[in-house]
């Protein structure tokens, strides 16, 4: 299960995954981002919080042409900026798969265990992250 908060002031898009990723998952949170709003939430940078996931059933070749295909349907001008909140027994396995999977001048992508370091790489305050993941 996911759920998605939107900050338009802030252009940022705050995901908050819990349990289980699944392919439909995936493809669902694709689709707010890529398509949901006239593409306009692609442009938003965004904040994972992922300290709830216990497991991932995603092949991840599918996973990767899955985001590559969506990726390609939107020309953004400034690169997006892509904040991971994950705790730190996950961090290792999990940065290497999805840097490599969004590593180009279009995404910076920063990966963490915590929210004082996800609220400064996005340049927000810290209480906007904690209020929209409670």
């Amino acid at each position: 299960m996911w759920t998605l908060k939107i900050n338009k002031e802030k252009k940022l898009l705050i995901f908050k995954i819990s349990d289980t990723l699944t392919l439909d998952e995936l493809s669902d949170i694709l689709n707010a981002i890529y398509v949901e709003n006239d593409g306009k939430n692609a442009t938003y940078n965004r904040f994972a919080y992922l300290s709830g996931l216990k497991d991932i059933k995603i092949d991840i070749d599918l996973v990767t042409s899955r985001i590559n295909q969506f990726r390609r349907c939107v020309n953004l001008d400034n690169p997006v900026k892509i904040s991971l909140f994950i705790p730190q027994r996950y961090i290792g396995g999990f940065s290497s798969i999805y840097k490599s999977m969004l590593s180009d001048d279009l995404f910076s992508i920063e990966i963490s265990d915590s929210l004082d370091k996800c609220a400064e790489y996005l340049s927000v305050d810290k209480k906007l992250l904690e209020d929209a993941v409670k």
